[in-house]
């Protein structure tokens, strides 16, 4: 799947009013040095494409629980979490 950590747009307003968010050197330090949920050199390097990205980066299926752990133990907004985990986790 693709995301754009760049560019992540959520819900932040009962109304459905959405914001655009740039997450990418957030959920990329996370995921390199916030308690590391893998110690993988595949999810070493997605943490750095992500980090260092300007446009969509390609998650490796593998990779998404993991993510989705480190995006539930951070400190973003729950408005990012609900986003960026439905999106790593839905299949299809």
């Amino acid at each position: 799947m693709k995301i754009n950590f760049k560019k992540l747009e959520a819900q932040t307003s009962f109304d459905g009013s959405k914001q655009t968010f740039d997450i990418a050197q957030t959920i990329g330090n996370m995921m390199m040095y916030n308690g590391s949920v893998l110690l993988d050199i595949g999810f070493e390097d997605l943490a750095r494409e992500i980090y260092y990205s300007t446009d969509e980066v390609e998650v490796d299926e593998k990779y998404t629980n993991a993510i989705a752990q480190v995006v539930r133990q951070s400190q973003l907004i729950a408005a990012i979490k609900r986003e960026l985990i439905t999106r790593l986790t839905n299949k299809g």
